[in-house]
């Protein structure tokens, strides 16, 4: 199930995930908003900057499996 996730998300937005893309996924209501996550350490994945990229950035594979684990977590 987690690796047909990882596809699904690398499929729709590749290796990298843009702050559009994150705020997308984890129902953030703005970039901003994902932003104030991050410098607060409430964002459930790392971002990264890459040499030649403006911008933070996601990793795919971390994105699916922070979606794995909050589906695991939930309540029953």
């Amino acid at each position: 199930m987690a690796y047909m996730r990882i596809e699904a998300i690398r499929e729709k937005y590749g290796e990298l995930l843009s702050l559009d893309d994150v705020a997308e996924i984890f129902k953030y209501n703005s970039v901003a908003a994902v932003r104030k996550a991050h410098s607060r350490g409430t964002l459930p994945v790392h971002l990264y900057r890459f040499p030649n990229k403006s911008g933070f950035y996601a990793k795919s594979d971390e994105v699916a499996d922070s979606i794995e684990k909050m589906i695991l977590s939930k309540p029953v």
